[in-house]
């Protein structure tokens, strides 16, 4: 194994071999102000590693000049030690030679523009190395610089660092402990640190904040504003209103800017919007289209829109969930997909494998019909004799069991969410249907057993919710004919009381 420098001096890049076999890239730093910053990026090689610390140093420098927080001279041993560094290191790709040479640019371009900005007649403000202890007093007379053009020294938490942070935090909160018996899911943990890298930080960078501090009220206002979509504004007010709490709990931040911010109000949906779900008088249509196809995809849709369940438990299905006794699913498990991070969090690969459930009341058991039991049994036979025939099997050496998917992909493997998104357009084209999502067959479960008047409670059980307002709010539609009905019997009542005056 090479040999990596693993200690170096102060503005000197270091580069250490991680047990998970990637690179981690360090300098230790300061802009002009009192306060050291050590700067760290990770990477696949020893060269992308460095690449990825210099592109960073590259913008941490920019932002820190841009917002006045460079407020003297860098120490002119900066730009040795980062070339004598990187040629310690044995980096010499012409890449990392411009990067390098930038840096040293933007450096010498800095210290030129503070010895002439600082400079005013007689008025000479001298710079000082750090190092020494005596640190001669600044020259000032009647003529100083008006206070609005001295720039203020501000330090503090990085917001990048710090977020970063936060999201490893959280990720260490969906592993099982006797401290932490409820874990949450790594897929909501995703979705979140999707929302920070996509939309949050790119508007904070833009905006050149770069401290935690800089986050006010008035500036997380212009950030949820410029976010599309309700959906989005409330997530980023939600994450951002976790991040100053936990950054309070850290005592590196004072106060929550969240607190005097309304939380996103969602606005009212229409008829359109809410039609997301198949008409009651249509669904053996759309039943007789998924037995036709007869591919596991279809009977997942079937088994989706007969069950109500979520796409995650359905692509989560085992046979050992086939309860032939009671005619019942049990619904146990969840197939999802995750985002694979480095140490820098950024996304280097998926991975795929079973987890747990949305909630509690989600694990549940599900009544089932023979016609159901009929079509899965035929399926099962089916998939056993692929397993015993198909060559693609048997090189990944897998026998059949109970413990297999019921439903399988053409590599064999279980669905995940996002394949069905895709996938169930393609067959509402293809037979001409009015398009849904997977979620859409759900709502279509509640609004059919609400149409055809099944108990609240028991409703609510089968779609796995902890109480029925959930269940009324966000699945429960009224159906066309329903609507219908309802105004035939109003409109009678209204002409028979005309023809009664």
């Amino acid at each position: 194994m090479e040999k990596v420098k693993e200690r170096t001096n102060k503005y000197e890049i270091s580069v250490k071999l991680k047990s998970n076999g990637y690179y981690i890239a360090r300098v230790s730093i300061n802009l002009g102000n009192a306060t050291s910053t050590r700067l760290e990026k990770s990477g696949t090689s020893k060269e992308l590693a460095v690449l990825n610390l210099l592109n960073f140093l590259i913008d941490y420098i920019d932002t820190n000049f841009h917002n006045g927080l460079i407020t003297c001279k860098i120490d002119d041993r900066v730009p040795q030690r980062l070339v004598k560094s990187i040629n310690n290191i044995g980096i010499v790709s012409p890449e990392a030679t411009e990067k390098v040479l930038l840096i040293v640019n933007k450096i010498n371009q800095i210290n030129s523009h503070i010895l002439n900005s600082i400079s005013l007649e007689n008025n000479i403000i001298p710079f000082y190395n750090r190092a020494i202890n005596n640190v001669p007093t600044p020259v000032v007379n009647n003529t100083a610089l008006p206070e609005k053009e001295i720039p203020k020294t501000q330090t503090g938490v990085i917001i990048e660092d710090f977020f970063i942070e936060w999201v490893k935090y959280k990720f260490s909160l969906c592993v099982k402990t006797d401290e932490n018996p409820k874990p949450l899911s790594k897929k909501t943990i995703d979705g979140y640190y999707r929302l920070i890298r996509d939309n949050i930080l790119p508007y904070i960078k833009k905006h050149k904040k770069l401290y935690l501090s800089q986050l006010t009220d008035d500036f997380i206002k212009g950030l949820i504003k410029n976010a599309y979509g309700y959906t989005s504004k409330r997530q980023i007010y939600i994450i951002l209103n976790m991040i100053f709490k936990y950054a309070i709990k850290q005592k590196k931040a004072k106060v929550n800017p969240l607190e005097n911010i309304d939380k996103p109000i969602q606005p009212a949906k229409t008829e359109e919007d809410k039609a997301d779900y198949i008409e009651p008088d249509e669904q053996d249509k759309w039943l007789d289209i998924f037995e036709k196809e007869d591919t596991d995809l279809s009977l997942l849709f079937e088994t989706m829109l007969l069950t109500g369940i979520r796409p995650e438990c359905a692509c989560g299905l085992k046979w050992n969930a086939l309860d032939l006794v009671n005619k019942e699913l049990i619904i146990k498990n969840a197939y999802k997909e995750f985002i694979v991070y480095d140490d820098d969090m950024n996304p280097i690969g998926h991975t795929r494998h079973d987890d747990k459930l949305k909630t509690p009341e989600s694990y549940r058991r599900i009544p089932i019909s023979d016609e159901l039991i009929e079509l899965l049994l035929r399926h099962k036979d089916k998939q056993k004799e692929l397993f015993r025939t198909s060559r693609a099997i048997k090189k990944q050496n897998r026998k059949w069991s109970e413990d297999e998917y019921i439903f399988l992909s053409r590599t064999y493997r279980p669905y995940v969410s996002d394949t069905l998104s895709s996938a169930l357009p393609k067959i509402c084209d293809k037979y001409n249907l009015k398009r849904i999502t997977p979620y859409g067959l759900r709502h279509s479960f509640a609004t059919f057993y609400a149409e055809i008047g099944t108990d609240e409670t028991v409703l609510m059980r089968l779609m796995g919710h902890s109480s029925f307002q959930t269940t009324q709010k966000y699945y429960i539609r009224v159906s066309s004919k329903r609507k219908r009905l309802a105004a035939e019997e109003a409109y009678k009542i209204i002409y028979d009381r005309r023809k009664a005056s």
